[in-house]
């Protein structure tokens, strides 16, 4: 077993060898082999309890770090910054759940979808759309996640299922395998995904560090929906310079952050167990002032999102995070999040699982 230790957060890993090593490092995480597989080859990290700072910098400070990024630095409800403790460990998957795993499930089973049964499918890119913006995505009966709108081999992150498909998978991976599988938490997610990391993106606080770890919306992208990139960016992308990925990629494509988990900054949006409340930080952290002090900033335990909002009056909204192959550096940082109703389902949005210890 390898153990590896930063300040306020440890990650533990199952070498095939055996062998017991130990390293302590308080300042940055060491690269390390493998862990284990479950049954449909996902790869488990081990996360200790610990505790970090959640959420997002000031507007202010996030503009000067994104000159060339347009729209605006509001995100509310990522703010205020708190620190979050978390006192019991789990394991959170290295990769987002693939089609082929998802079709394991569906063969298994024989599950429908919400986009197969809700009448209007799933929301996809229409080509046929002109206009720029959100009205460039809508229901297409004919959208599920066999057939999205572009390409995908077994090795992609699955897309087009709702918040209960991934509820619906995870219970069939518990029954499966006869341990508690389930969607992370918001606090679980954005503490796996930082790995000890305080900036904005893994490798730091300038939007162009992003690419590295991310296939979010690039010149690839621009190439194949013009517009797409440019209205979240203010400078034409340089032809060449994407990663090659215009939609989903194959997973763990990019860079993994430092405890080997990949795809936290784009290709899908990822759905949590929490329900989405715009102002649930404000409430939490009782109003506190946005301070970077991380000494001044209020401590939260185990939070498991709110137990009910005004808006479920209308749907059962839930949190996804990290962003997608359709947004731009801004949406797609460490503390970006967006939400959807629980039966609904994007060409953008997948998910990853947890797997309980106890």
């Amino acid at each position: 077993m390898l153990l590896l230790s930063i300040k306020m957060f440890t990650v533990t890993k199952v070498l095939k060898t055996g062998t017991p090593l130990v390293f302590v490092f308080f300042l940055s995480f060491l690269s390390f082999v493998s862990g284990k597989s479950n049954s449909l080859g996902m790869q488990m990290i081990r996360i200790q309890p610990g505790e970090y700072i959640r959420g997002s910098i000031k507007g202010d400070h996030l503009r000067k770090n994104h000159p060339l990024s347009a729209g605006g630095v509001g995100y509310h409800d990522s703010r205020p910054r708190h620190r979050v403790k978390l006192t019991v460990p789990f394991e959170f998957a290295a990769t987002e759940v693939t089609v082929g795993q998802f079709r394991k499930f569906v063969e298994d089973t024989g599950y429908k979808t919400s986009a197969e049964t809700n009448g209007v499918g799933a929301v996809q890119f229409l080509s046929e759309v002109k206009e720029e913006g959100v009205e460039q995505f809508g229901t297409r009966p004919e959208c599920t996640w066999k057939n999205p709108g572009f390409p995908q081999a077994d090795n992609h992150a699955v897309v087009c299922v709702s918040w209960k498909d991934a509820v619906a998978f995870c219970q069939w991976l518990s029954q499966k395998e006869k341990v508690k599988y389930r969607l992370p938490t918001e606090g679980e997610w954005e503490y796996a995904a930082r790995a000890g990391v305080t900036n904005s993106y893994l490798g730091g606080n300038s939007a162009s560090t992003v690419y590295a770890f991310g296939n979010v919306a690039d010149a690839t992208l621009e190439q194949v929906i013009p517009g797409m990139t440019l209205r979240q960016r203010i400078k034409d992308p340089e032809p060449g310079k994407g990663d090659g990925h215009a939609y989903t990629a194959p997973i763990a494509s990019l860079k993994p952050n430092p405890c080997g988990i990949y795809d936290t900054h784009g290709n899908v949006w990822e759905w949590c167990s929490d329900k989405y409340d715009a102002g649930h930080y404000q409430k939490i952290t009782k109003g506190h002032i946005n301070h970077d002090e991380p000494n001044t900033l209020p401590l939260i335990t185990d939070p498991k999102g709110p137990e009910d909002t005004p808006n479920h009056k209308y749907g059962d909204w839930r949190v996804m995070r990290g962003g997608a192959w359709v947004t731009g550096p801004l949406s797609s940082r460490c503390a970006s999040k967006s939400y959807g109703e629980a039966g609904d389902a994007f060409c953008y949005t997948g998910f990853r699982v947890v797997r309980d210890l106890e």
